[in-house]
């Protein structure tokens, strides 16, 4: 089966502009025509941080910069929990995993 569609590359990932027809995991080939060039040239915007940061908001992992957000005060005590969990030489994930496997 052949389609044709328009997508946009953002983030370092092409985004169909319609749902495509296959079922999921299927591989495909691609063979790419610029339609129209980007609006502007790289800019300060376009640095790994900034495409990192737009990767977590679109994501609904993190808030926009211009998001307004509520402050959480966290007691002194949790507070000095947390540093010392987070000071430990032991990858994040393990400690991710171990925080997962002990909730009910």
């Amino acid at each position: 089966m052949n389609q044709k569609v328009t997508a946009i590359y953002e983030n370092c990932v092409l985004r169909p502009l319609t749902p495509l027809d296959l079922p999921e995991h299927s591989e495909v080939r691609i063979e790419l025509q610029q339609v129209s060039a980007p609006a502007a040239a790289t800019t300060p915007d376009d640095t790994l941080a900034c495409r990192v940061r737009r990767a977590l908001v679109a994501a609904g992992l993190s808030q926009s910069a211009g998001a307004a957000s509520e402050t959480i005060t966290l007691p002194e005590h949790r507070r000095n929990e947390l540093a010392h969990r987070f000071s430990a030489a032991r990858p994040l994930s393990d400690l991710i995993r171990e925080d997962r496997e002990s909730r009910p």
